[in-house]
């Protein structure tokens, strides 16, 4: 049985719209799967990470981007990995240097918000080319400047 949801991260995350929002960026980067851009340079992903304001680093053994917020009671990572020409986001959120369990990929998140695990998954967003890579950042990172601005609040 999966963990449920905090009362804090279910609010944070219904305020902000996740699963609309998350469908939306999804259908918007359907690409046609054989347009896949596989071959992507990982500094060129790190600029697009720069010139979107944010300090990314990769992490090569396991190979993903993340980026790390501190602020004093909690600690928010998000985790990007472009495999295959695909777009997996992961949160993760501590408070008081706990680790709230219950977020990870995209996915997981829509499923624990709906508990709709079997139907009505959202795919992964696909990206052809840095253009649309740098949308789907864009519009993900968005997103996240307001998960953690909801969270923060509360």
């Amino acid at each position: 049985m999966m963990e449920q949801l905090t009362p804090e991260l279910r609010a944070s995350l219904e305020a902000i719209d996740f699963i609309e929002r998350h469908r939306g960026l999804s259908s918007k980067y359907r690409a046609d799967p054989n347009g896949r851009f596989e071959k992507y340079g990982k500094n060129e992903a790190l600029a697009i990470f720069s010139e979107l304001g944010y300090n990314a680093s990769f992490n090569k053994k396991e190979s993903f981007f993340k980026i790390v917020d501190k602020f004093p009671r909690y600690k928010f990572q998000f985790n990007v990995s472009l495999k295959y020409g695909s777009v997996e986001l992961i949160w993760a959120v501590w408070k008081d240097e706990l680790i709230q369990r219950s977020l990870g990929p995209w996915c997981i998140i829509k499923s624990q918000l709906d508990g709709n695990f079997e139907d009505d998954k959202i795919f992964l967003p696909i990206f052809r080319n840095y253009d649309e890579l740098r949308g789907i950042l864009k519009e993900a990172l968005h997103m996240y400047e307001d998960f953690k601005r909801e969270m923060l609040s509360r």
